[in-house]
């Protein structure tokens, strides 16, 4: 069954919307074109120095991004009624102004996933005049579009090692002698005796830690603790065999309130598992804990997986705006990895 074409997946009040603007007032289709290869070459940006401050500077990263971002998400909170699942994310509400500095400041975390530093910071000057044009809706030079399709299609490369090193895995030495490994390889933390057999036995769910590096790190050598390190993360994975979770339901769940959400990351969803990532440079105690923690938020979400339609299964679902920024699935983040080649990152 041939799957149905994105115009076709809109809701109704969406494609009168688009129809509107395009045929009623006026605006210019190269406009949309822009606005959209702006929001990819933007929102990679952001999500990239959140994955590398947060992998370097664990729950301080938010110290690292300037007072000017997390004054406005304050004044913010004022808004609640109408707030978005951004709110909570500082970075949110950096201006694109102090996006590029702030890239360049963090210049050796971030190198190794964009392009050449002197091309990039040269063509900022354009890209800014590209969104200023975008912000106070005049019309687009008529190579805005080229301009910007180029900078995405020459950080193709630097994209995508930033997200398969994110989706590369290695599981530690079962002797390790680091804290976490200590508490969920060799089961000694009270919750993985109470919940790892228990889960495989009972909810046919299977757990797995395991790590992975930044490619601005450096990978730990045989015998050298992964727990301290910037530029690690640890991954907890739930494989979900017969199951599967709601990912709005899991994310609320008062489980994750204790510890885990203030620490992880992000929460991967795919159509098999649930994973969490937390910085390894953060307290291992914290981290242990936090595992723990969601464990038994996966556990109390899980559902009798639904059969879905042919239809359904050649589709990828659009990702809804209601989900925290922290929840990643159908992205590069969840996707993406050695295997997935050749691949164009954002098909510009």
């Amino acid at each position: 069954m041939r799957a149905r074409s994105t115009w076709q997946r809109f809701s109704f009040s969406t494609k009168a919307a688009i129809d509107q603007a395009l045929y009623a007032s006026g605006m210019p289709e190269e406009t949309l074109a822009l606005y959209s290869r702006w929001w990819q070459l933007e929102t990679y940006l952001r999500s990239l120095l959140y994955v590398e401050l947060r992998s370097f500077h664990g729950v301080e990263w938010v110290n690292h991004i300037g007072q000017s971002a997390t004054t406005r998400q304050q004044r913010d909170e004022s808004l609640k009624y109408m707030a978005t699942a951004d709110w909570e994310d500082p970075l949110s509400y950096l201006d694109v102004g102090k996006l590029f500095p702030l890239l360049e400041a963090n210049w050796p975390l971030v190198e190794p996933s964009l392009m050449n530093k002197e091309i990039l910071m040269a063509r900022t000057s354009e890209l800014l005049a590209i969104r200023h044009r975008l912000g106070h809706l005049r019309r687009p030079h008529s190579d805005d579009l080229n301009r910007l399709e180029q900078t995405l299609r020459d950080l193709e490369k630097g994209a995508f090692s930033a997200y398969a090193s994110y989706n590369r895995e290695f599981y530690p030495d079962p002797n390790l002698a680091d804290p976490v490994v200590a508490a969920w390889v060799r089961e000694e933390h009270e919750t993985a005796q109470r919940l790892i057999q228990h889960a495989d036995r009972q909810y046919d769910v299977l757990f797995r830690l395991s790590y992975t590096v930044r490619p601005y790190a450096t990978a730990p050598t045989a015998g050298d603790p992964i727990s301290g390190q910037t530029g690690l993360l640890w991954k907890a994975t739930y494989h979900l065999r017969t199951r599967e979770t709601r990912p709005s339901s899991l994310w609320r769940d008062s489980y994750l309130n204790r510890n885990a959400r203030q620490l992880l990351l992000h929460m991967l969803l795919d159509g098999g598992s649930v994973a969490f990532t937390f910085p390894a440079v953060d307290d291992s105690k914290r981290v242990s804990d936090a595992i723990g923690e969601a464990f038994d938020a996966v556990l109390l979400n899980l559902r009798p997986r639904r059969e879905r339609s042919e239809r359904e299964l050649s589709e990828t679902p659009m990702r809804s705006i209601q989900l925290d920024p922290r929840i990643e699935m159908n992205s590069g983040w969840t996707i993406v990895d050695d295997t997935t080649v050749p691949i164009t990152i954002f098909g510009a």
